[in-house]
């Protein structure tokens, strides 16, 4: 008895080959959305990782704002400015943490955190301007009204990051929420309770004088040879070839200043013949204090000189410093 042999029909195979493309497109399919739950994941990780680094910052300036504030009256004019700065700075590289890539599962605390960010940056600029601007004897009706804008910038900002810390309750896997720190730039407890009154902070600058800008430099001198004696009341100075004169300037102001100007003159009493030099002392800072010095200066022995030192800024608030002068023979034994 013969059989025929075998053979699946058309439509089995098609059956075979289609359940295969199936089963493969399923593999691939679960294949792109491990990889893309992956990748999602990997980068949600990373943006809180970022956030992270941002709040701390922001943290950080915002203890450094209620520091300043506590400091107006108490503190030094150039370090108030350095305190207010540093804030500024602060909050602006926290901000620039944030220009970065979200994934989709972390849209709604980017966007809250980005607003709180953002409100905190402008907030803190204009509390820097305007105090910069009140130390500088700016009006203080306009001040009240711009620090109070600038004040309720920042509690926008305080508010903002509330709500993105309310957004957290869902567990982030790789990482913690618990670890985002709690942020107010405006205390809403502060020990003095008009710490952040508008009012106040502006009468607490403008009533200030060490906060007001003071420009003040003084200069006193040193010969080289120095005096030795005196003749009929008249210092001497011993023999020698050359002389040099030595100028110690000091800023008694709390500016810096950009350039101070030295100017020597020096003259032969009983020729009248005049020597006039200059130098200048740059970036010359607060309390500090810099030296010139002239050398080599031609002195007849015998002769009676008289020299001037002369220090010159571009607003001087106590010129009465500004001259340091100095009579002397210059022996004529050797």
């Amino acid at each position: 008895m013969t059989y025929r042999s075998y053979r699946p029909d058309r439509r089995h195979r098609r059956r075979r080959w289609l359940l295969i493309a199936l089963t493969f497109i399923a593999v691939i399919a679960s294949i792109v959305y491990l990889v893309s739950r992956e990748t999602e994941q990997r980068g949600t990780v990373e943006f809180f990782a970022v956030a992270d680094e941002a709040t701390d910052l922001h943290a950080l300036a915002a203890m450094e704002l209620e520091s300043a504030f506590a400091a107006i009256g108490v503190t030094p004019r150039q370090d108030l400015i350095g305190r207010f700065a540093r804030v500024t700075e602060l909050a602006r590289e926290a901000d620039a943490l944030l220009d970065v890539e979200v994934p989709s599962a972390a849209t709604e605390p980017y966007s809250l955190l980005l607003t709180a960010s953002s409100a905190w940056v402008s907030g803190v600029t204009d509390v820097e301007a305007v105090m910069l601007d009140l130390m500088n004897a700016g009006p203080a009706d306009a001040a009240v009204g711009a620090l109070s804008s600038a004040i309720d910038e920042l509690r926008a900002g305080d508010t903002a990051y509330g709500l993105f810390l309310g957004s957290l309750n869902d567990p982030i896997e790789g990482f913690d929420p618990a670890s985002f720190p709690v942020i107010t730039y405006i205390n809403p407890s502060p020990r003095d309770v008009l710490l952040y009154d508008a009012v106040g902070l502006v009468l607490s600058v403008s009533a200030s004088y060490e906060l007001a800008p003071h420009h003040n430099v003084g200069v006193t001198g040193q010969l080289d040879p120095s005096p030795v004696g005196d003749r009929g009341g008249i210092p001497l100075v011993p023999y020698s070839e050359t002389i040099s004169v030595t100028g110690v300037v000091t800023n008694s102001g709390n500016e810096s200043e950009a350039v101070v100007t030295v100017d020597l003159e020096i003259v032969n009493a009983d020729t009248n013949e005049l020597q006039t030099l200059t130098q200048t002392i740059a970036d010359l800072g607060g309390g500090s204090s810099s030296s010139v010095t002239f050398d080599d200066l031609a002195v007849t022995p015998g002769s009676l000189y008289q020299v001037k030192l002369t220090v010159t800024i571009e607003s001087d608030n106590r010129p009465e410093d500004d001259i340091w002068d100095i009579r002397f023979i210059r022996n004529e034994d050797s």
